[in-house]
């Protein structure tokens, strides 16, 4: 009995032993300081400095004034990285002068004038961009590496400002050589935003052009000239101006001499227009292998000048804001 007692007390404290037991948690291990890593250095590897624009040759097809001032406007603006050569109007000088240009290193030319821009075609290695040259297409001028700006000033605008001398004017004649299609088509819509509807007329050659002008004069009130030598002779050019004065025909005309004649108004492209046009070009295709954008691009202004006689002939009052380029004071 005794040994029963005494194993149960050896049993209970040993049970209270083991219950009173306090189990401490281990302590957290402190953090290891990790030492600062210093930031990477990035050294920057300086840029290539940009190629320095190319060297342009501005080549004249004869010192005539329209072509000269685009090239002076030309020469001002490119600052020293431009040189002048002139065909001189003499075929002879073709050959010589494009050996000279090629020979100069230029990258780029600048064609002003059919004749400039027919003989640049031997520079097939450099760009060619031209300017004041009408038939671009029939003489192949368009090309990867040979596109241009146009010669015509914007004809929404020629329109505008003859139908604010003319407001009841409506129909307009225009005869050109065949291929002006889709010029004529964005003329015919710039035209119709003014109210006026465009008649055009292809002609193969100068007696059609003049039989087709005389033909509708029933039908318009005035004709619009384009400077298309393909059908449009000097003789011919006379014969349909004497027409249209005695038959009290407006006409809008593509050279202000042609006033004298007896065009009513010009609508004349202006060369700070074509030379701005002319760099933006150069600019976009700086040592590119090819020329981007469009075959040939418009241009934005105009020049007006009115002929006061024929308007007064006419009984057409100089609205104010044309009295400037009618030389006299409005009516």
């Amino acid at each position: 009995m005794l040994f029963r007692f005494s194993l149960l007390a050896l049993l209970s404290l040993t049970l209270y032993g083991c219950s009173s037991v306090v189990t401490k948690d281990a302590e957290p291990t402190p953090p290891v300081a990790v030492p600062e890593q210093p930031a990477p250095v990035i050294v920057e590897k300086p840029l290539p400095p940009p190629p320095p624009p190319p060297r342009v040759a501005i080549l004249l097809s004869s010192d005539i004034a329209a072509y000269r001032s685009v090239a002076e406007e030309l020469l001002a603006r490119l600052e020293g990285r431009a040189e002048l050569y002139s065909l001189g109007g003499k075929p002879g000088n073709n050959k010589r002068i494009t050996e000279a240009i090629r020979e100069s290193g230029r990258e780029q030319v600048v064609a002003i004038g059919m004749r400039a821009a027919v003989t640049a075609r031997a520079l097939a290695d450099r760009q060619v961009l031209f300017c004041q040259v009408f038939n671009y297409r029939e003489h192949q001028l368009i090309g990867p590496n040979s596109k241009g700006v146009s010669l015509l000033p914007d004809p929404g605008k020629s329109f505008a400002a003859w139908k604010a001398l003319a407001p009841n004017l409506s129909d307009v004649g225009v005869v050109s050589g065949p291929g002006l299609e889709a010029m004529l088509a964005r003329a015919a819509e710039a035209a119709i935003r003014e109210g006026i509807r465009l008649h055009p007329v292809t002609a193969a050659n100068d007696k059609e052009f003049q039989y087709a002008y005389k033909q509708m004069a029933g039908e318009v009130q005035g004709y619009w000239l384009l400077p298309d030598n393909r059908v449009l002779s000097r003789r011919v050019l006379r014969e349909v101006m004497n027409f249209s004065v005695r038959h009290d025909k407006q006409v809008l005309v593509f050279s202000d001499e042609l006033l004298g004649l007896g065009g009513l108004l010009s609508a004349t492209s202006d060369p700070r227009d074509i030379a701005g046009r002319v760099l933006d070009r150069l600019a976009q295709a700086a040592h590119k292998e090819t020329i981007p954008g469009a075959d040939v691009v418009p241009l934005d202004e105009v020049t007006v000048t009115i002929n006061a006689v024929m308007a007064r002939r006419m009984n057409l009052r100089i609205p104010e804001q044309y009295g400037v380029y009618a030389g006299e004071p409005a009516n």
